[in-house]
């Protein structure tokens, strides 16, 4: 097959309530005397989003399962993903930059039968993603924001193609991500966030971790330790 492409063109909506603190960080400068700190308010929050991605790769092996002698086969083509992520924020004070930390757990299936057993196609991994965020407008209530960071992601994934027909592999890769949103502060501690990412994050090289059987669609022999 060559490689499976993770590329993720994503659409985030996150219900964050947000607790923030103001904090004043001192830091010595150096050669002593005199003193500097940093001061601002942390935020850390939970969301949860629908993705839009072309897993173009498992979708060319779903279709050439589709075709086999085994099939035809209920499994669709993998599509969308849903996202779970934890994030931390530190918004400077007197600017509008804010560092954003998160990590992300996310998870794409797709499952169904042939005339020989179970066809499931099923991926799970998490990013990293660090970003900066800055906010060109912004009121007491709605806070406009744009954002970009460079991280990394690990994907994972299961295939079965028909009974004894099993393989499983993983591989991960650095990426970026770019985007807009708002932030619906309804008190000073609590806020609503919508917001929308364009996301690249391709992984080109998989390593099966184990295999049995052949898997239609995907380049065999295949055994553990075999690049996908």
């Amino acid at each position: 097959m060559g490689k499976v492409g993770y590329i993720l063109g994503c659409f985030l909506l996150g219900l964050i309530l947000a607790f923030f603190v103001h904090t004043d960080i001192a830091q010595a400068a150096r050669g002593g005397g005199r003193g500097a700190s940093i001061s601002g308010d942390h935020a850390i929050s939970l969301g949860a989003s629908i993705i839009g991605t072309d897993q173009k790769d498992l979708n060319t092996a779903i279709a050439a399962a589709n075709t086999s002698s085994n099939g035809p086969i209920s499994s669709k083509n993998l599509s969308s993903a849903y996202e779970f992520y934890a994030q931390y924020i530190f918004r400077f004070s007197g600017s509008i930059y804010s560092f954003v930390f998160r990590p992300s757990y996310f998870m794409q299936s797709s499952t169904g039968s042939g005339t020989n057993g179970a066809y499931d196609y099923k991926l799970t991994g998490y990013t990293l993603f660090p970003m900066l965020r800055f906010y060109p407008l912004e009121n007491p209530f709605m806070k406009f924001f744009l954002q970009v960071g460079v991280g990394w992601g690990q994907i994972n994934a299961d295939i079965t193609t028909g009974t004894g027909n099993t393989l499983a592999f993983d591989g991960s890769s650095f990426g970026g991500m770019a985007g807009i949103g708002v932030d619906f502060c309804f008190t000073g501690s609590q806020c609503m966030t919508s917001e929308g990412n364009v996301r690249y994050l391709p992984i080109e090289r998989n390593v099966a971790s184990s295999a049995a059987g052949t898997i239609v669609g995907i380049d065999n022999p295949m055994s553990k330790g075999s690049e996908v």
